[in-house]
Parts: C-alpha cells; sequence; structure tokens
C-alpha cells in the first residue's frame, strides 16, 4: 500500500483525547506506508502505556472503526464537560465544546449531528444549574476562531435568550441546535474566502453566500428537524427583503432569532483586518441603525437588549 492510500485509511487521534477510547484500537505509523497495532480492543491507554512504557506519538484509529470511535470521544468529552460545568469553568467548556462539535459544524454527517444534538440537550438541561457558565461562555475569547467557535457562540447565546423569553425546554433545545448548525454551509466554501485577510471582492461575497442553500442541503439530506433546515437558509434574509438568498420577507422565527444574534456575534467576536470587534452597547446601536431600515424584528432587538442588560 502506498504512502498516500495508507494515509487516507487513518485517522490521528489529539493527544487530549487518547483516554478516552476503550473499544477502539490505536495505531502507530512504523513506516511512511503502513501501522501497526498499538492498543488492541477493549483496553484503556494508560494500561497499554504502564506495559509498555511511553506511547509512539502521534496515534491514528482507523476509518473502518470511525463511528466507534466519535461514540467513544463524545461520551468522554461530555464527560469532561459536565466536569468543566460543575467546577464553573467557561473557558474549559468553551474548549470541550470546540472539541465535541467540530465535526458537526465540519462534516454534518447524521452520527456527528445526532451526537451534537445530545450534547445540546445536555447544555440546556443543565442551563439552570449552571446559568453562570452559560453567561460567560461568549466571552471566553478563543484566537483560534473558527465556524466551530462562531457556532458555540451563536449558540450560547440563543440558549440564553430562549431562557429569557421562558420558551419551553424543548424549544430551547431546538432553537440551541438550530444555531448550532446555521453555518454548517460554509463547510463547502473555498477556504480562500472563508479566510480572506481584506474584505470580500463582490464575486466571493456572491460565492459566500451560498453557504445558506448548501447549509439547507446538507441538513435536509440527514432529515434533520424542518425548522433546523429552514434556519441554515434563512439566517441571512432581513425582514425589508434586503438579505439573502431570496431576499425574501417573510421567514421561520428560529432564523429572525438567530439571524439576529449571528450579526451580533459577528461584530462583537471577531476581529477582522478591516475592523475592529466592537463591545456589546456599541454593537447593539450599530444595529439599531440597521433596526430602523427594517432589517431586524424589533419585538427580538427588544428582548436581546433586555436579556443583555439581565444581571448575571
Amino acid at each position: 500500500m502506498d504512502e498516500v492510500t495508507a494515509l487516507k485509511n487513518m485517522v490521528r487521534v489529539k493527544s487530549a483525547h487518547l483516554r478516552f477510547f476503550w473499544e477502539t484500537p490505536l495505531y502507530y505509523r512504523c513506516d511512511p506506508s503502513s501501522f501497526d497495532l498499538y492498543k488492541p480492543k477493549f483496553m484503556f491507554i494508560d494500561e497499554v502505556r504502564r506495559a509498555s512504557g511511553a506511547h509512539p506519538d502521534p496515534l491514528f484509529y482507523h476509518t473502518e472503526d470511525k463511528q466507534r470511535a466519535l461514540r467513544e470521544m463524545q461520551f468522554g468529552l461530555n464527560e469532561k464537560l459536565g466536569e468543566f460545568m460543575a467546577s464553573n469553568d467557561p473557558a474549559g467548556v468553551k474548549e470541550t465544546l470546540v472539541d465535541l462539535f467540530q465535526d458537526a459544524v465540519r462534516s454534518p454527517t447524521s452520527e456527528n449531528v445526532e451526537m451534537a444534538a445530545g450534547t445540546v440537550n445536555r447544555l440546556v438541561d443543565d442551563y439552570l444549574k449552571n446559568e453562570n457558565v452559560i453567561n460567560t461562555l461568549v466571552s471566553v475569547v478563543t484566537t483560534d476562531y473558527t465556524t466551530a467557535v462562531h457556532s458555540i457562540n451563536v449558540m450560547t447565546l440563543t440558549i440564553r435568550f430562549g431562557f429569557y423569553c421562558q420558551y419551553s425546554l424543548s424549544q430551547c433545545k431546538e432553537l440551541g441546535l438550530a444555531a448550532l448548525l446555521h453555518d454548517v454551509g460554509k463547510t463547502e466554501v473555498s477556504t480562500h474566502v472563508l479566510k480572506a485577510p481584506r474584505r470580500l471582492t463582490d464575486h466571493e461575497f456572491e460565492v459566500m453566500k451560498q453557504h445558506t442553500i448548501r447549509g439547507y442541503r446538507l441538513l435536509s439530506q440527514n432529515l434533520l428537524p424542518r425548522e433546523t433546515c429552514l434556519t441554515a437558509l434563512q439566517h441571512h434574509e432581513r425582514v425589508n427583503g434586503s438579505g439573502y438568498p431570496f431576499g425574501a420577507t417573510s421567514f421561520c422565527w428560529p432564523a429572525e432569532v438567530i439571524g439576529f444574534i449571528d450579526c451580533f456575534e459577528a461584530i462583537t467576536c471577531h476581529e477582522r483586518p478591516y475592523r475592529a470587534a466592537l463591545r456589546p452597547y456599541p454593537a447593539l446601536w450599530k444595529i439599531r441603525n440597521e433596526l430602523f431600515s427594517g432589517k431586524f424584528n424589533k419585538e427580538v432587538f427588544r428582548q436581546f437588549v433586555l436579556n443583555l442588560a439581565k444581571k448575571k
């Protein structure tokens, strides 16, 4: 087997995730085109390490074991998430959420989305026990600002907004999942457009706008709830018809809520070469100017301001 084919069949494991694997066998690279077994099934990495000393770095699992590996990693990360939630550690929660959700945001297969939905449900269920973690989570600065980080920020703001508005638990879970997955279409947008260190050209912006349609298609293929799919499609639509992809003036309620929060998060959390991130209240003032041109729902704006002003 040649080197390219050999690597294509293997998935590298982060060192921090090694302890989660028990049923999944792990392999090391013994030469450029072949891998040997290091940790067999039904053993933890520490058991092997105690017997053989320091493990080779890096270790891999085979693509044939991907779903088993993802389930084990999801379980381990959820346990880690619970520990950080219980200890009131927003930075640890943010780091763990990025680990948990980056596969769902980067590759929204039915398995990845199902596991992400389970974590969203857990966050919502734990909200009242750990309200301060959710309230401060979005303020934790992450230097590697990716689509996953943006999506997590939007999700946490949306969950807090849903609780403030006294939505039911099921509504908060649906909103949280829709917020997490609203930008999955960006997985099909080229990196040079996503990470352009300047304002996009007209052509690049047209390419970027396609992420809404692509996100809708990806989520529909995986049989996600209708409003989750519609939110991916409609979160850049605006009440006055100035949005995209269709210039609609009427669209689903989650898209109105998440579209507003998406805009707020982007201008408060994402530094760009051509503009600095704004503090929350200057950002709201900027959005307020757009509000009076009819872009956003006034009631969503009012409730969000009240939610933001609520004592944490």
